[in-house]
């Protein structure tokens, strides 16, 4: 490991840093300048029980129910749990340094190799270098572990670097659903960086849900590297929410290199202030008979910035593949920016492969149709937020992180903190809630109720 470590820095250290293309919108340019040598590579946590503010964190966690917890403060592992049941069957859930120690032959075939390559970037090889702390999840085969495993990453400590790293490995015909949250309070001129690497290996008939929630502070820069490789007939779902971080540069992968696998992304972000996001996908088609979709929804405010770059590349023998990815922007401000960008890259003839991105600005119309019907402008606006992100929510299997979203979703909006889990259901029925009557979408009078008590009716 320790080899590996001083390749990666010798390759970090000789590789540029990629400033993206002409006339894009910066993100990698300000990254570069980013001063990462002021940062302290490694925090570690104090030697005492968990901080109120993490114990909070846990009680409203995207799980109630789960198989097994892991918490990492800063730079080290604090707390991590599993269920006995799961120990007698062979699964083990540690921290990837106890993990390198005690099980060097899995870390070592599978820790930045092929699912996501020290070399493959600049930052991906700085994260070799310097990854502390980490997550470690092995499924035998044959388990199936149903209530989630959470871990937790909570970051308080500012000009600080803290490279997490997550590898899990289901071996055949097993299953396993993975959270992962990412939590900061940094108050400093200097922000602190979280460089996160996932690694998610699917043997033959395997199935990995792995859901991932950032909502970091604004003194916080985040850059995720997160791939996945498949075997025969395995399935691996992504399922990405990002909140938070002042910069976000998000690379998500699908390696389908065995037949019949499959491959889901479902992403969700919210940007405001002036954030600035670079979001790159990729379904990489292998294998035969392969299939993936990839649907990203977007909401943008004030003077944030998204750069999306998504991409099908199917190999010349991956015949019978099919493969989807769309991407959609919607922007609430003038002075916001999105770039959608999908592509295509097929060398194969037998295959079904589409790709499609929007952005623009609420539909004026569909806001006028609210309106009319008395609801202000603010919350018309709202609604069709909520319209406009419902049906990639609804593609999210985990309840609580739904809930959470639409929560932070309203919350963005409206300026206060929601509480309640239906505030998204109330706010689509206000007018039948305030008794708003049919009347009210005609201009003039003509038809209203002569008498003065309103009508309710049904809409």
């Amino acid at each position: 490991m320790l080899q590996k470590r001083l390749q990666a820095w010798e390759h970090y250290e000789q590789t540029p840093a990629p400033l993206g293309r002409r006339g894009d919108l910066g993100t990698l340019q300000n990254l570069s300048r980013f001063k990462f040598q002021e940062l302290k590579p490694f925090v570690p946590a104090p030697d005492t029980a968990l901080p109120p503010a993490i114990q909070q964190s846990l009680q409203e966690s995207l799980v109630n129910e789960r198989s097994g917890l892991i918490v990492q403060h800063n730079s080290s592992v604090v707390y991590i749990h599993l269920n006995d049941e799961l120990k007698a069957q062979g699964v083990i859930l540690t921290d990837l340094e106890t993990a390198v120690r005690e099980y060097p032959e899995l870390v070592q075939e599978h820790f930045m190799t092929k699912c996501v390559p020290a070399t493959a970037s600049k930052y991906t090889a700085l994260h070799a270098a310097f990854w502390t702390g980490g997550f470690f999840l092995y499924v035998p085969s044959g388990v199936e572990i149903e209530a989630p495993i959470l871990a937790q990453v909570w970051v308080d400590s500012s000009a600080s670097a803290i490279f997490s790293h997550s590898l899990v490995i289901a071996e055949s015909q097993s299953s396993t659903r993975f959270v992962q949250e990412f939590t900061s309070s940094v108050e400093a001129e200097h922000p602190s960086l979280v460089s996160d690497v996932v690694e998610v290996i699917a043997k033959r008939e395997a199935m990995v849900e792995f859901s991932n929630l950032q909502d970091l502070d604004q003194h916080t820069w985040l850059i995720t590297n997160k791939n996945a490789t498949h075997e025969n007939d395995a399935s691996v779902t992504f399922v990405m929410a990002d909140l938070g971080a002042q910069l976000n540069l998000n690379s998500i992968g699908a390696g389908l290199q065995g037949n019949g696998c499959a491959a889901e992304l479902v992403g969700v972000f919210f940007t405001d202030h002036n954030q600035r996001y670079a979001i790159n996908t990729l379904s990489d088609h292998v294998g035969v008979s392969t299939n993936a979709e990839t649907m990203i929804k977007g909401v943008l405010t004030d003077e944030s910035r998204v750069e999306f770059d998504g991409m099908i590349r199917i190999h010349k023998d991956a015949q019978q593949t099919a493969s989807f990815l769309a991407a959609h922007g919607l922007l609430l401000s003038k002075k916001a920016r999105g770039e959608f960008i999908p592509g295509l890259e097929i060398a194969a003839n037998d295959v079904s492969a589409s790709h499609g991105a929007t952005t623009g600005q609420i539909d004026e119309e569909q806001l006028f149709y609210l309106m009319v019907r008395g609801i202000a402008r603010p919350e018309a606006e709202r609604i069709i937020v909520q319209g406009f992100f419902e049906p990639v929510l609804q593609r999210i299997p985990l309840e609580n992180l739904r809930i959470r979203l639409r929560r932070s979703i309203i919350s963005r909006m409206s300026g206060e903190s929601a509480t309640e889990a239906d505030t998204w259901v109330d706010a689509q029925e206000r007018w039948e809630i305030e008794g708003v009557d049919e009347g009210a979408i005609y201009l003039d009078d003509s038809t209203r109720p002569q008498s003065d008590d309103i009508e309710l009716s049904e809409y």
